[in-house]
């Protein structure tokens, strides 16, 4: 039996992934705290123009909560207005990329999609204006119905598109206990 291919197999996918993983290091950068260009855009469509910055240490900033799960990102304007990045499950796990918002009240000021990875023509039927805006004002929990509301927390579920309106109504419940819970003073 010759053992000498193994050994320099081995020796050679070694020394590869030696050399691949110092290449890692070398050229990562990390972007959690950067906003691209179409963060930005979001953040002005909900917000309007200013600047904005990636809030990474919470308590730093006088908040009374470490950034929980389920938060991608809090965002601060300088005028002190407040977006949470919040991704969420609708049909597809994480299909929903959602900007959320906030006002001083603790209301929800607005929604925009940042992506969607729902189904074509019915999932991503959730990025409708008219839809969004219903969640605008609210500060109890959304419950999505698939009749007329009765309520006024409850928003009408988009036709073929429960689970991602239900995501929807996830993510903003998210940011409403969220900011609840951040001690937030205006």
């Amino acid at each position: 039996m010759n053992i000498k291919p193994t050994l320099v197999l081995t020796f050679v996918t070694t020394i590869i992934a030696a050399l691949l993983i110092v290449a890692h290091n070398l050229t990562y950068v990390d972007t959690s705290g950067i906003i691209t260009d179409k963060l930005r855009a979001k953040c002005e469509e909900l917000m309007g123009s200013g600047e904005y910055s990636i809030i990474t240490d919470w308590q730093t900033e006088g908040y009374l909560i470490d950034k929980p799960d389920g938060i991608q990102k809090l965002i601060r304007k300088d005028d002190g207005k407040l977006a949470f990045e919040i991704v969420a499950n609708g049909y597809n796990k994480g299909g929903l990329d959602l900007l959320i918002s906030m006002n001083g009240d603790g209301s929800v000021g607005g929604i925009a999609v940042v992506s969607i990875t729902e189904t074509p023509g019915l999932g991503t039927n959730v990025n409708d204006p008219g839809f969004l805006s219903l969640f605008g004002g609210l500060s109890t929990d959304a419950v999505i119905v698939k009749k007329t509301p009765s309520e006024t927390n409850e928003v009408e579920a988009v036709t073929g598109a429960t689970y991602s309106s239900k995501g929807v109504a996830s993510a903003v419940n998210t940011a409403i206990r969220v900011y609840s819970e951040m001690g937030v003073s205006r």
